[in-house]
């Protein structure tokens, strides 16, 4: 009987039950999943941008959010720290799905894993400038990889994008490959649209550096060489694996700053109040979104609008039960779709490329689009948004001699809660809103919105020697590569 075993068969230090490899369509859902819950599901994207952009204000009478409304943190802070390491988390799996994918000859999963590697390393630029790229993921050769340079690793991006793009025009795509695909079934023209889209989006962050404009453009012909564009309306791409109302599987924005599974409002719901600016906006110019970005006071339940000052000292009484709070056309419902880049912001993207000459089309027409897919996304009708569009000097393209400036306006207008990063993006880089208010919490010492994050502490702890060498890091002076305004 012993003759016919194996001789490894009673080795105590091997698990038979202990995975050593996973199939690439186990490892494709979990890392899309956990990309929209990371990223632009996640509190991390709202607890600071959401306030620095003037479209939430937390009430004075509720602790917290020091950081926030005096724009003092340090590399401790949760903004900083949780974000760098759900996104280098969230690439380990990429960086798997990729490899393994290109040893079975699984072009599909090759191209989703360069075009989500390439989102996530945008973000991790954006935040931080020079960060681990060329020797990340690689933890068995490198446990303290390097920093690249932040310019290199863009320009990198764009060619990964590229290949990406390519490789959607010829893949496969296998039943199993479509049921794990959560963003877009194996439809190949829509993750197409989502690389060329997400790498017009990278050269529009350096159209501000002078002598740049050559590479912008050589880059944007190879987009149209491969032929598939950009997406269009009704063409975002989000992450829907089948939300429940049931805990720990709501759309996770909605869970935060939703509802709970009762029915009850989330503590976070009731602490993100409306800030004056961002209600001001649309109140002054007879705005049909006032009611889907923000409830009227008692969360809906009174008949007229409040906001507060963003960082100012107010009462304690000053809740959700006397001010307003975030409305219904962005909290819709425990299954709704969390994008990761909607149509309007594309739309948004290719109005400013066109305005730059970048790429051929209507910029007016573009811009429209825009404003008219976010009225859909809110729950409004396209006839609504034409009347807006024709009879608010604020949105008509035609009564704005600055249409960058209006263009970027009406983007910071339209992406209220879908996705804050991108409109602080935009301040850093191109200044606008131009007037955008400064917190007047009485613990600032420096009046500006930060221009970036600070490397997270974990970092000067487990690979001191690379990041000490990026020198002394201000989130006020600091800036990223593409912000030279």
């Amino acid at each position: 009987m012993f003759g016919a075993c194996k001789k490894d068969y009673l080795d105590i230090n091997t698990n038979p039950n202990n995975a050593t490899s996973a199939k690439p369509s186990l490892i494709l859902t979990g890392a899309l999943n956990n990309t929209a819950a990371s990223t632009t599901g996640s509190s991390i994207f709202y607890s600071f941008a959401a306030l620095w952009m003037n479209y939430w204000m937390t009430p004075g009478g509720v602790s917290g959010w020091f950081e926030e409304r005096s724009y003092n943190f340090t590399s401790n802070y949760g903004g900083s720290t949780v974000l760098w390491a759900n996104v280098y988390d969230n690439l380990t799996d990429y960086q798997y799905l990729e490899t393994n994918a290109k040893v079975s000859g699984e072009t599909f999963y090759v191209a989703i894993a360069k075009t989500m590697k390439a989102w996530n390393y945008q973000y991790l630029v954006d935040f931080y400038g020079n960060v681990p790229y060329s020797q990340a993921s690689q933890s068995v050769l490198f446990l303290t990889p390097k920093y690249d340079k932040a310019q290199d690793i863009y320009e990198d991006l764009a060619k990964q994008l590229d290949t990406a793009a390519t490789l959607f025009k010829t893949a496969t795509v296998s039943t199993e490959a479509k049921n794990a695909d959560i963003y877009a079934a194996g439809n190949l023209t829509k993750w197409a649209q989502f690389a060329n889209t997400l790498k017009l989006r990278i050269l529009l962050r350096q159209s501000e550096i002078p002598g740049r404009e050559t590479y912008i453009k050589s880059e944007i012909a190879k987009i149209n060489a491969n032929g598939m564009g950009y997406i269009q309306a009704d063409g975002g791409i989000g992450n829907n694996p089948g939300y429940l109302n049931t805990a720990g599987k709501q759309n996770p924005f909605y869970a935060v700053y939703g509802y709970q599974i009762t029915g009850e409002r989330t503590t976070s719901h009731g602490y993100m109040l409306a800030s004056n600016y961002g209600m001001n906006f649309l109140k002054d110019n007879n705005d049909p979104r006032l009611g889907r970005f923000y409830t009227t006071v008692n969360d809906g339940a009174g008949s007229t609008y409040v906001s507060l000052e963003w960082g100012s000292e107010v009462a304690a009484n000053q809740t959700v039960a006397t001010v307003s709070a975030i409305g219904r056309g962005i909290v819709k419902d425990y299954n709704q779709t969390q994008y990761i880049i909607t149509d309007f912001e594309s739309l948004f993207v290719q109005a400013e490329a066109a305005y730059r000459g970048y790429i051929t089309g209507d910029a007016k027409a573009l811009y429209e689009a825009a404003v008219t897919a976010n009225f859909v996304y809110l729950g409004l009708t396209e006839e609504e948004a034409a009347t807006y569009l024709e009879e608010q000097s604020v949105a008509n393209w035609d009564a704005n001699t600055n249409k960058l400036a209006l263009i970027i306006k009406q983007k910071w207008a339209a992406m209220n809660g879908s996705n804050d990063i991108e409109p602080w993006s935009d301040y850093r880089r191109l200044e606008l809103p131009a007037d955008m208010p400064i917190s007047v919490a009485s613990t600032v010492t420096t009046r500006k919105i930060p221009v970036r994050m600070l490397y997270p502490q974990r970092e000067y702890n487990t690979n001191s020697a690379n990041v000490a060498a990026e020198g002394s890091i201000n989130q006020f002076t600091s800036r990223i590569f593409w912000d030279v305004k």
